[in-house]
Formats: structure tokens, C-alpha cells, sequence
């Protein structure tokens, strides 16, 4: 049995246990009430399921495109490496400034200004790491 034929069974299940009940029972109007609501939403979710689709992996769920690789297919390996290592120590920048603002008692993390001085942290961090590393390059030329 596939998976969506299983999920029709269970919500015409518990659409008919629903109906049994109502006339079974001498339930009062509040209680019919929520059972309607529950026949209701049931046959709502089997109606988005019949609708939904499976896309492929090159379409965009958005757009509804299809997606183009802007690269070749050699040089990916490369592209994912590098993006793979900057995404890391983004995130390894984002813990450590994370961190670093938690411990100060003056700086509220609900407020709206909280993550403009996490990333305006990040970014001195980002550029730091960038000036050290030019001065490296052209310590190595020299």
C-alpha cells in the first residue's frame, strides 16, 4: 500500500468513526459542532493531498522553473568545497559572536537591535580575517 493511500484510510477512518459517533451517540450541539469541524478539516487535508504533487529536483518550488546549473559540471566539486569551508566558519563565527554577546548582561537578545550587533560583530570579524590574510599574501610576495 502506498503512503497516500494509507493517509486516505486513516482520514476516511476517522471520518466515519466521527459520523458513527454522531448518530450513535446523544452528543450535545457543542460537541457535534466539533465533530463537523474534524469531518471538515479531514476532508480538507485529503483534498490538498489529491492536489499536491511530487516535484522533480531541477524545479524550483516556488517559480515552478526549471533550474539551470551556472556552472560546469567539473568545476562543482571545487565551488561546493569552497562554499562547503566559508558556510562553516560563517557558522563557526556566528556561535563564537553568539556567545560572545550572551555573556554581556547589558545586551538583551529578544530586542530588535540584537541581531544587527550580531552580524555588525560578524562583519568586523569577516573583515579582520580578510585584512590579516591580505597582509599575508603580501608578506609572502615581498
Amino acid at each position: 500500500m502506498n503512503t497516500n493511500r494509507k493517509i486516505y484510510v486513516f482520514y476516511f477512518t476517522v471520518i466515519l468513526l466521527a459520523v458513527l459517533a454522531m448518530m450513535v451517540f446523544d452528543l450535545n450541539i457543542i460537541i457535534k459542532a466539533i465533530l463537523c469541524f474534524l469531518i471538515f478539516s479531514c476532508l480538507m487535508v485529503m483534498r490538498s493531498i489529491k492536489r499536491a504533487y511530487d516535484l522533480a529536483d531541477d524545479i524550483d518550488p516556488d517559480t515552478l522553473d526549471k533550474m539551470t546549473s551556472l556552472t560546469d559540471d567539473y568545476a562543482i566539486g571545487d565551488e561546493k568545497r569552497n562554499h562547503d569551508s566559508n558556510l562553516d566558519s560563517y557558522l563557526n563565527l556566528l556561535i563564537e559572536t553568539d556567545e560572545e554577546l550572551s555573556k554581556d548582561p547589558t545586551i538583551d537578545q529578544k530586542s530588535f537591535s540584537y541581531n544587527v550587533r550580531l552580524n555588525r560583530r560578524i562583519a568586523e570579524r569577516l573583515e579582520s580575517i580578510q585584512r590579516k590574510e591580505q597582509e599575508h599574501v603580501e608578506n609572502t610576495n615581498n
